[in-house]
């Protein structure tokens, strides 16, 4: 499950970031849009029991 944890663990920051940067902007429909997918990628890292703040060794 190394390989996946790692990779969900990235597109969680890579959607974090594109929240951010869609808050800065001011952009509604993105932030629901990034919003809605870091809802969905941290509810499957829940389901899997993978800790998306762990960080790799």
């Amino acid at each position: 499950m190394g390989e996946f944890a790692a990779r969900l663990r990235q597109r969680i920051e890579d959607t974090e970031a594109a929240l951010r940067r869609a808050m800065t902007a001011r952009d509604v429909y993105a932030v629901q849009v990034e919003q809605g997918e870091l809802d969905s990628l941290l509810r499957i890292a829940a389901d899997h029991g993978v800790d998306p703040r762990a960080v790799a060794a």
